[in-house]
């Protein structure tokens, strides 16, 4: 589920905001970045219990944006309040077509570094909650299903098309 409500905000922004926020992708933070983009990860979740085999999965995401401008610090600065704007109505209470909570802004921060800032850009991170339930499954085929995974192979660099893939079968743990 965390990953189809990465993927699905990634479309929301993406379908939304195409022209203006540029690149749109599923990433951690902007750490030795230094192109414009706009980058989508889940970096928290805690779980409360809501039944006894029902817990509520809280998430925290992170929407960090990267603007370049080629004037000066208040036209990058308007620039990226502009984008930042667009992104929190894009997103604001949107349940993304899936069985969560609406996205709730918790805040924001300007998160540019000085490398960032060295290459003419600003560093912006918006920060979102939601939360979906979930229950315990009674069979374990469920959870062998979970831990089958898919996995694509790009031999080209820059080529968007998998030259290999495979379906590997995660371990389960031993118990004890």
């Amino acid at each position: 589920m965390i990953s189809q409500i990465e993927d699905a905000l990634v479309g929301r922004i993406t379908s939304k905001m195409a022209t203006t926020a540029g690149m749109v992708a599923v990433q951690k933070g902007f750490e030795g970045i230094s192109q414009p983009a706009v980058y989508v990860s889940t970096e928290e979740g805690k779980f409360v219990k809501e039944a006894n085999s029902t817990y509520l999965h809280h998430l925290t995401l992170f929407v960090d944006i990267i603007f370049e401008h080629l004037g000066d610090e208040q036209q990058r600065r308007k620039g990226i309040y502009l984008i930042l704007e667009g992104i929190l109505q894009t997103v604001m209470l949107q349940d993304l077509g899936l069985k969560i909570r609406p996205l709730i802004p918790k805040g924001w921060r300007n998160a540019t570094t000085e490398d960032i800032r060295d290459h003419g850009l600003l560093a912006f991170a918006l920060e979102l909650e939601t939360a979906y339930s979930i229950t315990r499954q009674p069979s374990d085929e469920v959870v062998t299903d979970l831990l089958r995974v898919g996995m694509s192979y790009y031999l080209v660099p820059g080529d968007a098309i998998a030259d290999a893939s495979d379906t590997v079968t995660l371990p389960l743990m031993p118990k004890g």
